[in-house]
């Protein structure tokens, strides 16, 4: 049986993505796998009280201990547990570190096997659902392909996909990517055969034709841009695919998106090369 991965670390600020697991768990069919990562492995008994979980979150939820380094276990244990989804804080000191996340979750970020959600600890999740998934899309055929896992959870959530295509934005496109009109301020021209086009592709490679899809396309900076919508539309989810570039002049609209987004995001790996 898969599972929904939940590391925490002992920290009550490592707490505040439990109830985004619990939300994909239910979701997803897929028990929270609480996992905790130390320095010596001890009786499980005492974890959950070291780790200042209560009682009602453990309800449906199992319970794992490892030793080691805290990136190295959570890998394993994702590999172990075929986890689904790794649900984190994209940080749990009480410093927010200066690139907006901490070492364990980039680490976790490069090498998990399945998609990662990060959970800013300092945004009030208590009572949080899946409604409005926001995607950044750039019109290539390799984020499409890496959609499939959101378009997944929307349809089992009955949630609405909101596509986000920001124009003059697209650099080094590849083979099968669509951009948008050339003319944002004249939809009666191009606007309906390229939405056309747009949705077409995108069935083709990730089939979203029986959910609510709504395709809206701005100019200007993209992480703004990505931002301002998902404020505007009380975005629940932004789901982002990611090269996996985290130079200090490589993916800075990531790394923006990562710092200020509203709400919990969704990040799947696209292939290398």
């Amino acid at each position: 049986m898969s599972v929904i991965l939940a590391p925490l670390d002992g920290s009550s600020r490592a707490l505040f993505a439990l109830p985004v697991a619990r939300t994909f768990s239910e979701l997803e069919d897929a028990p929270v796998r609480i996992l905790h990562v130390t320095e010596r492995v001890g009786p499980l008994s005492d974890i959950a009280e070291s780790l200042g979980v209560e009682p009602v979150a453990l309800r449906g939820a199992t319970l794992e201990s490892r030793a080691g380094d805290p990136a190295d276990a959570i890998l394993r244990a994702a590999e172990d547990n075929r986890a689904r989804l790794i649900v984190l804080c994209t940080h749990t000191a009480e410093a927010r570190p200066e690139r907006a996340i901490g070492r364990t979750a980039l680490a976790v970020l490069r090498g998990a096997p399945c998609p990662v959600v990060l959970v800013n600890p300092q945004l009030p999740l208590d009572a949080w659902r899946l409604r409005r998934v926001l995607v950044p899309h750039e019109g290539s055929p390799s984020v499409s392909d890496a959609l499939k896992p959101a378009a997944e959870l929307v349809r089992k959530a009955g949630a609405e996909l909101i596509v986000l295509q920001v124009a003059d934005s697209m650099v080094g496109q590849e083979s099968g990517s669509i951009s948008p009109p050339a003319y944002l301020d004249q939809p009666q021209h191009e606007w309906p055969a390229w939405t056309a086009e747009f949705l077409q592709r995108l069935c083709s490679i990730c089939p979203v034709e029986d959910l609510h899809v709504r395709l809206l396309v701005r100019a200007g900076d993209p992480a703004k841009e990505t931002l301002q919508v998902a404020g505007e539309l009380s975005a629940d989810l932004i789901f982002l695919a990611w090269k996996g570039h985290w130079a200090p002049a490589r993916a800075k609209t990531f790394k923006a998106v990562v710092r200020d987004a509203p709400c919990p995001l969704m990040v799947t790996r696209l292939p290398s090369g």
